[in-house]
């Protein structure tokens, strides 16, 4: 459907809402009072919001009744099938002012995490922020013209230019929302606080644990979230506000515990679920204070904005409440520890001491992050969707989805779903009237999952059930669909206890042919989908990998410096059946690092890559800001096709709608892919031309030719004045030193914003306190004679975590590098090929690549030639990226093929002297150009075209000296 101009859409608008208002205030009052909603909606609403522009006639824009639980919101309108505002429609004449009807406005969006509500009985218009609970637009059939403006901020245009936002945050009415997700898990933790005191304190005899009262509290909530659902769904009565009020009318007599296990053994009789099943939970005390809190607060929201309608918040919300609720604890338990201690120091009665494990920060630790639903539903809409259209009828009933890395869910829950809108469609009705009787076969017969977390299990277990309510009826238990493990370990006893000793149990092994011996004896699962955990082996985990390839089904699958995913995908293709899809979220990096060099080649021999979204800068999570990341999704088939591939630029991060609303979901065109120096690739005619650049006469630089910068030291490198000083805390310490002492440990040090394309800073802004092996010695046993530099080092003892600590540099490099003249620096991490050749002594960081060139014949300025221009910057592109920027490690420039001269051939060694030349021009003009490089002037401008030649001058003689044709030319330059 197509849109006409913003003012043309607008003044087209305004006379159609003219006629709708001439219209109403054309009705005699003895008309009005006829009109029901029904007819309110037809005749005047639904024309009034065609007139903004809304197809009022399509469900895909405008869906009519969504059910609730307390009534039903009557429309719900989507941009792209993202929820922007919800509608609650009234007969002309209602009192909008009724709280009752405000209330089911706001609730329905707030439970949903919808921002606007919309109440209108065409007469009066109302909009609400539903977050907040305050009324942002208040218009009259009178004022619809008058304050047009208004009214249009609710128009489709309105909404796709994210005007209504930008309005309401000009005039404070969308301030930073606390949303349902984090009002929820506020209340969680809070309560939390109080029931671990509360079941310590009152339950001594019962001797619990830390870990068996954190269970016990999760099971609880975990129960009355179920019992909140089941009553919101309109399945049981509200019996837990029930038992409140009886107890109040009581006088308060008794214990409301008591009744809250009377409930809970109702349930267990009606559900039979392994969530009701007598527990720990049933036989401790807490009072009656507390249990009353906490059920007044599962219904009545903070402040009165909205009740908590548990049959509309989703599954993946209760996941994501859950993730930061499993990681509060031990905070706050370390808060009352140190309260506790300052007690005892007061000479007051002392408190227990309580450890417990950080449950976000363990998984955090363990590269586990909770999965935006953007993510999930595309990953399941390629793998479960793609299934469901390809597939027989016969074979979707039989169909066994995995998640071996599942945590709460949510994977799963969207994968099931799926299958729930597939079954309904095939009964012939919505979702909402599947029996179920219907649901539960799914549930069972189809959904798997594995986590080595069982609070992570429990929640899983728990979201799945709750999607499966539709009625009172017995529930299964899931200890046979979502169970507890180790994804990576199996094994015998025998063979598990020789690799990790009498302790193996702890590590949680799972067997798949034992766990999942039907699947598995029928050849295996027909989907593996996740986000599996991202832990790389260079980064502290040595230990972990050290004892996982000791296992016989990882042995041939590792590789150093790999990934803790890079098991997981290959041990899902593994689990996976011929023909099956693979869907995960994984880091970028797979890519091109080395530490992946396996299983790209698994990968490329085993699969097809039906789909392999770049998510460019766009930060799907928020605890690894500096994480770039893939979605891939593979099938099992050695035939490779094509792959589609689907870059999410900054351009499209920066949209205006909101992070659900990313344009995940358009087809983009297929294109070939391939392995190029063990990198893969993207696109048949790169392919070609990346194998072209190879296969000309070319040779590579060696290992012992490329050194990184310096390491300061991790924990000391940001903190200044440690081993890097600035110019005044060098001069508070030369008066000790004397000039030699000085020359030979302090040098001119720099950092990679000095260095650009055919330029480096001269002036250093820094000193290196350069101390290696030799100089440490010197320093350790003639402290008397370098007294300044000790001193100075040893007031950053504590600090310091070099491996040769207190007095030596992390690791140091050879020396000779940075001093000699014959170099080229480079930058790892920049948006272009930063290269440059630096004759000065220039020590840098560990930002900066150095290239030493020994090879006589060669000027070192053609070399530089190749690396500034277009080409390499292309081929850096195709080899490795960080997000948007290029990642010019060791590996890429070792790889980089460097076009051979025949000095012999007077055509070769003239382009060669030819390109040394324009680079030793390009040198000259950007040392010019660089003092005045931001001042507008004739002499900027003039300098600034003659660079431009020059590089285009270079260009095409690269181009020339690697045998490119036009089309190839083209291809580099994007064109």
């Amino acid at each position: 459907m197509s849109y006409p101009t913003t003012e043309a859409a607008k003044d087209k608008a305004r006379q159609e809402v003219t006629k709708l208002v001439a219209k109403y205030q054309s009705l005699p009052p003895t008309s009005i009072k006829k009109y029901t909603e029904a007819d309110t909606r037809r005749e005047f609403i639904e024309p009034l919001f065609g007139a903004l522009g809304w197809d009022v006639y399509s469900r895909e824009e405008v869906a009519e009744e969504v059910k609730a639980a307390a009534g039903r919101v009557d429309y719900v309108f989507k941009l792209r099938g993202v929820s922007q505002f919800y509608l609650e429609a009234k007969a002309l004449r209602a009192e909008l002012t009724k709280p009752e009807y405000i209330k089911q406005a706001i609730s329905y969006a707030y439970n949903k995490g919808i921002t606007w509500a919309i109440l209108t009985d065409f007469e009066g218009l109302q909009v609400y922020n539903a977050q907040t609970g305050r009324l942002f637009i208040n218009l009259s059939c009178a004022s619809y013209l008058t304050d047009f403006d208004d009214l249009w901020l609710l128009s489709r245009q309105s909404l796709e230019t994210n005007a209504l936002n930008e309005r309401a945050e000009k005039y404070g009415a969308l301030p930073p929302r606390l949303g349902i997700e984090q009002r929820l898990y506020n209340q969680l933790r809070q309560w939390r606080e109080q029931l671990y005191s509360q079941i310590y304190y009152y339950n001594k005899d019962l001797n619990l644990n830390c870990s068996q009262i954190d269970e016990v509290i999760q099971r609880l909530f975990n129960r009355l979230i179920f019992i909140r659902t089941c009553e919101d769904s309109g399945i049981e009565d509200r019996v837990l506000l029930g038992a409140v009020h009886e107890w109040r009318s009581s006088g308060r007599k008794g214990e409301l515990i008591k009744i809250l296990h009377r409930i809970f053994r109702d349930f267990d009789g009606y559900y039979d679920s392994d969530l009701f099943t007598l527990h720990l939970t049933d036989e401790v005390f807490i009072d009656s204070v507390t249990i009353e809190s906490i059920i007044d607060g599962l219904y009545e929201i903070p402040k009165g904005i909205a009740n908590y309608d548990f049959s509309l918040i989703d599954a993946d919300v209760l996941g994501a409440v859950y993730e930061q609720y499993l990681g509060h604890v031990a905070t706050v338990v370390k808060q009352r520890a140190e309260k506790a201690q300052i007690r005892m120091d007061l000479g007051f009665p002392s408190e227990p001491t309580f450890e417990l494990t950080a449950k976000k920060q363990r998984r955090k630790e363990h590269g586990i992050y909770y999965t935006p639903r953007f993510v999930t539903d595309y990953i399941v809409k390629q793998t479960v969707g793609r299934f469901l259209k390809e597939r027989s009828h016969n074979e979707i009933i039989n169909i066994k989805i995995l998640d071996p890395a599942c945590g709460s869910g949510s994977f799963l829950i969207r994968a099931y779903d799926e299958l729930l809108r597939y079954h309904a469609e095939a009964k012939g009705k919505p979702v909402s009237q599947l029996d179920q009787w219907e649901r539960l076969p799914i549930l069972t017969g189809n959904i798997f999952g594995v986590d080595l977390d069982m609070q992570a299990i429990e929640i899983a277990r728990l979201n799945l059930l709750l999607r499966s309510l539709a009625r009172r009826e017995t529930l299964p238990s899931l200890a046979d669909n979502i169970r507890q493990g180790n994804s990576l370990i199996s094994g015998t006893e025998d063979e598990l206890k020789g690799y990790f000793g009498d302790s193996w149990r702890e590590k949680k092994p799972f067997n798949w042919e034992q766990e999942f011996e039907d699947i598995m004896a029928k050849g295996g699962f027909d989907i593996v989908i996740g986000n599996p955990p991202y832990v790389n082996e260079a980064r502290g985990n040595k230990e972990l990998f050290r004892e996982l390839k000791k296992l016989p089904q990882l042995e041939a699958y590792y590789e150093k410096n790999m990934d803790l995913f890079n098991y997981f995908i290959e041990i899902g293709l593994d689990l996976l059946k011929e023909d099956g899809f693979l869907g995960y979220i994984i880091p970028s990096y797979w890519q091109d690092r080395t530490g992946a060099t396996l299983l790209r080649h698994k990968i490329v021999r085993e699969t097809n890559i039906e789909h392999l979204v770049d998510l460019g800068e766009f930060k799907v999570f928020a605890e690894a800001p500096g994480q770039h990341n893939n979605i891939i999704v593979l099938r099992k088939a050695p035939t490779r096709k094509k792959t589609s591939v689907l870059i999410l630029t900054r351009a499209n991060v920066e949209s205006p709608y909101n992070e659900k609303n990313i344009p995940l979901f358009s087809e983009p065109k297929p294109v070939e892919y391939g392995l190029v120096n063990n990198k893969l690739v993207i696109g048949r005619q790169i392919l070609n031309l990346a194998h072209k650049v190879e296969e000309e006469h070319v040779f590579y630089l060696q290992n012992n030719e490329i050194m990184r910068g310096v390491d300061t030291s991790p924990s000391t490198y940001e903190r200044k004045g440690v081993f890097v000083l600035t110019e005044p805390e060098l001069s508070n310490l030369t008066p000790g030193l004397r000039p030699k002492q000085i020359g030979e440990f302090f040098k001119p040090f720099y950092k990679a914003s000095q260095i650009d394309r055919y330029y480096y800073e001269s002036k250093n802004h820094y000193w290196l306190l350069y101390t290696d092996t030799k100089r440490k010695e010197l320093l350790e046993t003639n402290k008397a004679k370098y007294k300044v530099i000790v001193d100075h080092l040893d007031q950053f003892k504590d600090v310091i975590t070099s491996d040769n600590k207190p007095y030596g540099l992390h690791r140091p490099k050879n020396e000779a590098t940075f001093i000699d003249e014959n170099k080229i620096l480079f930058v790892r991490k920049t948006p272009y090929p930063k290269f440059v050749t630096v004759p000065i002594p220039y020590f840098v960081d560990e930002a900066v690549y150095l290239i030493t060139w020994n090879r006589p014949l060669y000027d070192l300025n053609y070399m530089l030639a190749i690396l500034d221009s277009t080409l390499a910057k292309w081929w850096f592109g195709s080899q490795k990226k960080h997000g948007q920027q290029l990642q010019i490690d060791k590996e890429q420039i070792l790889s980089f093929p460097i076009r051979a001269v025949d000095f012999r051939n007077p055509s070769e060694r003239g382009l060669h002297n030819k390109l040394a030349a324009l680079a030793s021009d390009m040198l000259a003009l950007n040392k010019r150009l660089a003092p005045i490089r931001n001042t507008p002037c004739n002499d900027r401008d003039e300098l600034l075209h003659q660079i431009e030649q020059t590089d285009k001058e270079i260009d095409n003689l690269v181009y020339d000296l690697y045998g490119l044709t036009e089309e190839e030319r083209k291809i580099v330059e994007g064109e």
